[in-house]
């Protein structure tokens, strides 16, 4: 039988920054955020050793080149009120079926000391616990380590397996990891450049087989010469992260040859990508708009320290351009700008005003 029975799933936080930066719990997300992130599975391996470089005032640069596919928004809701939350969960992650709008929740505990994901016990599983993402506070060189130990039982049957006196297997895993801020700097994104932190973590997933004896009701070591997935699998991953941005902005998983083969950036976010960037660096800015809900326009209103020329581009929930980006001129001081939306369907869609150091975005509803 093949190994790797197991296959988990874990998400990390992590970080990078030109000048060094400090993450803590108020740099993470709350009840009510929302980030529209897109994946890439095409990435050379030029662009994958550049995404591996540590060190201190470095830059990583992914302008142009990342593929956009599979996006998809990650809302965030008070755990204490979210439906069949676990206790101690005190926020959630998730995300939506386009089609059912159906939810599929992590449960996240989120504190001064740090972050954790709550694995709970399944119909299949066994103890539940909480595995650390990000400790706080945060800077260049900061480590730790944490682990989990977990498990799952299946009958034999189901995959496809026949031993005397006995009917189901286990299969214990126990989860390492080893996280440390290997780096920071800038990271230079189509969206804007931000002040990161960079985090570098390695897992090492254990796993190990027994098989229940039908007499004795026990677990039993599986006996020799049947292969059941037993063994270590390491990997490692990469999370970019700036202060004030909620979640990653860029998240990089490595292969067992040392090359990044997928990666997950933002694309926009309710926070309006206005991160931890020096003050000489952007153009001083917020923006909202109004009416909420909309009919036929919106007004969106600025407040920059300077005037810019800027692309304002207009998407639906699931990350579609749904109106030809135009270029505007947006004056110092307070501005407003009309953009007639009578075209779109009724539902929620967000803007983005990008360029010349201006990067700030919004929701709107069209009613």
């Amino acid at each position: 039988m093949k190994k790797n029975i197991l296959i988990a799933a874990f998400l990390a936080f992590g970080f990078a920054a030109q000048s060094q930066i400090t993450i803590d719990k108020a740099d993470f997300a709350v009840a009510g955020d929302w980030f529209l992130t897109a994946d890439d599975t095409l990435i050379s391996l030029t662009h994958s050793a550049d995404l591996k470089v540590a060190g201190a005032n470095k830059t990583w640069d992914i302008t142009s080149w990342p593929n956009k596919s599979n996006l998809d928004t990650t809302f965030y809701a008070n755990g204490f009120t979210y439906p069949g939350a676990p206790a101690g969960c005190n926020l959630v992650s998730y995300t939506k079926d386009p089609i059912t709008l159906e939810e599929f929740p992590t449960y996240l505990v989120l504190n001064n000391n740090g972050l954790r994901y709550l694995i709970e016990a399944g119909t299949f599983g066994g103890s539940e616990g909480a595995l650390k993402a990000y400790t706080f506070t945060s800077t260049y060189g900061t480590k730790y380590k944490d682990s989990l130990e977990n498990y799952f039982t299946m009958l034999l049957s189901d995959i496809g397996l026949n031993i005397p006196l006995a009917d189901s297997i286990k299969i214990i895993y126990k989860i390492n990891i080893n996280s440390e801020i290997d780096g920071f700097g800038t990271l230079k994104m189509d969206v804007g450049s931000f002040d990161v932190l960079r985090q570098k973590m390695t897992q090492t997933i254990t796993t190990t087989a027994k098989i229940r004896n039908t007499i004795t009701g026990t677990y039993i070591e599986v006996p020799g010469g049947i292969d059941l997935g037993s063994g270590d699998f390491t990997s490692n991953s990469y999370t970019w992260m700036g202060q004030n941005s909620g979640q990653p902005y860029l998240t990089a998983n490595e292969d067992t040859l040392g090359n990044i083969t997928d990666m997950n950036y933002m694309v926009a976010s309710s926070r309006g990508f206005s991160t931890s960037l020096k003050e000489n660096k952007i153009v001083r800015q917020e923006s909202k708009v109004y009416p909420v809900p909309a009919k036929d326009q919106i007004t969106i209103e600025t407040q920059t320290s300077k005037m810019v020329s800027a692309t304002l581009k207009v998407y639906d929930i699931l990350g579609n351009e749904v109106m030809p980006a135009r270029e505007v001129e947006v004056t110092s001081g307070l501005s407003q700008l009309p953009v007639n939306v009578t075209n779109l369907k009724p539902g929620v869609y967000f803007y983005t005003l990008s360029g010349n150091g201006m990067n700030t975005s919004n929701k709107f509803v069209v009613k």
